[in-house]
């Protein structure tokens, strides 16, 4: 059996670890071969590929991004495009499957490129930990070691000022980065989407840490918004 295997949309943490479990995996237990489509659905459309061998994916699981680049081509809307474009490409290449790795865009057209009859195999790409059924995507936990040893740095400068520090961190629609990074640095706020909350109360908690002689550290997810409210407070540099 030949294998496809493409990235695409935002890079992520661990996506070269995917990329080497599914290769190996594949060729030491079920004899497969892999191909790997380069810089997402416009590789695989402009029929620009690679052979995949155990040798190429040997040490790349500790890489950030991916190997097989990334874009934000998408199957439908590019020219050649479309269940019959991809099919033709699959085709050319011999391949029994294709393992699409990437987020809401990449596996929405690859369920769509399913519901019309081709074999994908999508692997989700969230460093929010936002997929019922799933302890942690990967990138999850990436994301939260970066977050937090960020967020201890901001802790002392904060202490050293006696000032207030809030460090936003991506969650669009979840708050588990918030939550995880929140706990591990100790913040005195962790304000997440899933739970709104009301200035006041976000004031009292800093008030509060400030009273005992501290400098309060608040941590909000991208996605946050405050009581009596229905939009986040500001667009700006949301994802």
């Amino acid at each position: 059996m030949r294998v496809g295997i493409m990235t695409s949309g935002g890079d992520c943490p661990g996506l070269n670890a995917v990329i080497r479990g599914a290769v190996l995996n594949g060729i030491k237990t079920h004899d497969q071969e892999y191909v790997g489509f380069l810089d997402g659905w416009r590789g695989v459309l402009e029929g620009d590929a690679i052979d995949l061998e155990r040798g190429l994916v040997r040490g790349i699981s500790k890489q950030g991004g991916t190997i097989l680049g990334t874009s934000r081509t998408h199957p439908y809307n590019a020219e050649g495009g479309g269940a019959a474009g991809v099919a033709a490409a699959l085709e050319r290449h011999g391949l029994d499957a294709l393992v699409a790795i990437g987020g809401e865009g990449t596996l929405a057209g690859a369920k769509r490129l399913a519901d019309e009859g081709l074999p994908i195999v999508g692997v989700p790409k969230t460093i929010d930990n936002d997929l019922g059924g799933t302890d942690y995507t990967f990138g999850f936990d990436t994301a939260v070691q970066i977050g937090t040893e960020a967020i201890d740095r901001l802790r002392t400068t904060g202490e050293s000022h006696h000032r207030c520090m809030v460090a936003e961190v991506m969650g669009r629609h979840a708050g588990w980065i918030a939550l995880h990074t929140g706990m591990a640095a100790g913040a005195h706020a962790v304000l997440i989407p899933e739970q709104k909350v009301s200035m006041a109360q976000i004031a009292e908690w800093v008030g509060d840490a400030e009273d005992r002689g501290r400098a309060p550290l608040v941590v909000v997810a991208e996605g946050f918004v405050l009581e009596d409210e229905e939009e986040v407070h500001t667009p700006l540099g949301l994802d």
